[in-house]
């Protein structure tokens, strides 16, 4: 049976695996051109059913993210899904 510290550890290994918000709103400003974002917000809106001006809030710091969205938008960059 696991101990309390190897449970911790699992979890805190699992979560350093996610982005960050503050991660996720520099890639979107910095990294993406204007085409890009487009593509971006389109995905994440058509797959996820987000709204267009909660999502663009969310994604220039304007409103903050929980971590569902965390982890939806992070995870989509990460496999670069939104791309294809």
């Amino acid at each position: 049976m696991p101990t309390k510290l190897a449970i911790k550890t699992e979890k805190t290994k699992q979560m350093s695996n996610f982005l960050t918000e503050v991660e996720l709103q520099a890639y979107y400003k910095e990294k993406l051109c204007k085409k890009e974002k487009g593509e971006l917000l389109r995905y994440l809106m058509i797959e996820f059913d987000y709204n267009y001006h909660s999502l663009q809030r969310k994604l220039v710091g304007k409103d903050s993210m929980n971590k569902r969205d965390i982890i939806l938008i992070g995870e989509t960059i990460r496999n670069e899904s939104w791309k294809a």
